[in-house]
């Protein structure tokens, strides 16, 4: 084209129509809010907010988006926890000792504050699927989800909503090497518990030959991997590995070669369901071998289940604190409240991860001129990131990964005794 000819009607019109095209293109593609621009998990396409949603509204007020909670709306917390199947047992305390801790805190800035729990199923298709409901029912952040496969299949789809993710029970060592800027969790990393968990049998008990036992799931099969490491690096041996599959009933083959290998411990990394049907069926059969488990049986549906063969058995636990006195207030608010005449697993966990949400959420949210309740994601991320408090299982704070760095606790062995759980260590 000749310099300072004038286009003719017709191209004129043609390049306006490119161009409100490159616009609209512009702002439909527009970008996950998470910085690992990750697809979300286990899903095909947008999401819908599910009926009776909050009128909350995301926005592009910083590079991570933010959060509106309209005037009037209440702060939404979403609860990703198991609250049916066999692990109901574990999953339903986390929801109670969440919503007891929400109505502790009460309102934030004037806003009343509201759990979303959503039964993930303790399985990978249903934590995302409560992710999906969560997200859509536009929650501020999230506690879960419950077991370490939820957690870790789950993740992108928060993540791409830039979504503050704490769990207060998965511990499986993968669930930090997601490389999520918005996951963190108070529980604690299966490489302390693994680790402790061998030192106590090899050390403590004189335990020299384990057969090891998972369920096939991230959290089992990733405690018996740190276990393995750490006890034959301790000089035990371990004479086979055996995996049993959730909801089987008749572990008679893997009981079997259990005895055929004769171990002086069978330890075993699972839930409730499984662990019951195998330390029953182990006794039953003659086998003669210490019986360890860790924090997925440590309920007593487990004794019960087990009808009597659980008598002698050691469970870990993760760390306790030391300085119980923040633990004990809580125990006297939860046991009350629930009539329960014990604190739960994971409960005291998520008394506090709970708390370093609604803490982060008052610390960085501003009220505009219309009265709404304006939260940045990132800088809620970042709030949670720097928290440094004393809560019920001990001192917070978090390293880059999101692990929770432990202070001053040990990690605690039970042993049933007269169809309780006595503490040993």
């Amino acid at each position: 084209m000749t310099i300072g000819k004038i286009a003719p009607p017709r191209t004129l019109l043609i390049a306006a129509m490119l161009g409100a095209l490159m616009l609209v293109l512009a702002a439909c593609g527009g970008g996950t809010s998470s910085s690992d621009k990750t697809a979300t998990a286990g899903a095909g396409g947008a999401k819908t907010p599910a009926a009776g949603a909050t009128t909350a509204a995301t926005k592009a007020a910083s590079a991570g988006g933010s959060i509106t909670v309209k005037k009037g709306d209440k702060i939404k917390i979403g609860i990703s926890t198991t609250l049916t199947t066999d692990n109901a047992q574990l999953g339903i305390p986390i929801r109670d000792a969440a919503l007891l801790t929400i109505k502790q805190k009460g309102q934030i800035k004037g806003f009343d504050i509201e759990g979303d729990p959503q039964d993930d199923l303790c399985s990978g298709p249903g934590s995302v699927s409560a992710a999906q409901k969560l997200v859509a029912d536009k929650v501020v952040a999230v506690l879960g989800a419950m077991c370490s496969s939820g957690t870790v299949a789950a993740i992108d789809t928060y993540s791409t909503e830039n979504l503050l993710v704490v769990s207060s029970s998965s511990t499986a060592v993968t669930v930090t090497q997601q490389n999520k800027k918005d996951l963190f969790r108070t529980a604690w990393n299966d490489a302390t518990q693994g680790a402790e968990m061998a030192k106590y049998a090899y050390t403590n008990l004189g335990k020299k030959n384990a057969v090891l036992v998972n369920d096939q799931s991230v959290y089992g099969k990733g405690l018996m991997d740190v276990f393995k490491t750490s006890y034959t690096g301790l000089g035990g041996k371990v004479a086979s590995e055996e995996a049993v599959t959730v909801g089987e009933k008749d572990f008679s083959p893997t009981v079997t070669k259990i005895k055929g290998e004769n171990p002086d411990i069978v330890v075993f990394g699972g839930f409730i369901a499984e662990g019951a049907v195998l330390v029953r069926q182990l006794k039953e059969a003659g086998v003669t071998a210490a019986f360890m488990g860790a924090d997925g049986v440590a309920d007593q549906k487990f004794i019960d289940q087990a009808g009597g063969a659980a008598e002698g058995a050691y469970v870990s636990r993760g760390p306790t604190p030391t300085d119980t006195t923040v633990y004990d207030k809580f125990a006297a608010l939860y046991e009350a409240a629930y009539n329960r005449t014990q604190v739960d697993q994971f409960a005291d966990y998520t008394y506090d991860a709970v708390n370093v949400i609604l803490s982060a959420i008052d610390q960085v949210a501003t009220v505009d001129a219309s009265g709404n309740l304006v939260i940045d994601k990132d800088k809620l991320i970042s709030a949670v990131r720097a928290s440094k408090t004393d809560g019920a299982s001990g001192h917070i704070e978090f390293n880059d990964v999101g692990d929770r760095t432990v202070v001053g606790v040990v990690n605690r062995i039970d042993q049933v005794t007269n169809s309780k759980f006595a503490r040993l260590q």
